[in-house]
């Protein structure tokens, strides 16, 4: 039995969510703000971790 069975009646979303519950990322909000929004997020990390000098290799 596989995921792509045409006769294959069983709701996976519903099982993940009952199981798992709600998926982490909402659907609400596009896929490419939320990949602006880690981007954002990873330069300000980048930002501060060059800022506090931690690149430096001695």
């Amino acid at each position: 039995m596989g995921y792509d069975e045409d006769e294959d009646d069983f709701d996976y979303d519903e099982f993940v969510e009952r199981e798992f519950g709600a998926p982490l990322r909402s659907k609400a909000v596009p896929l490419h703000w939320q990949i602006v929004a880690i981007g954002l997020v990873v330069l300000f990390a980048l930002g501060t971790w060059v800022s506090l000098g931690l690149w430096t290799p001695f």
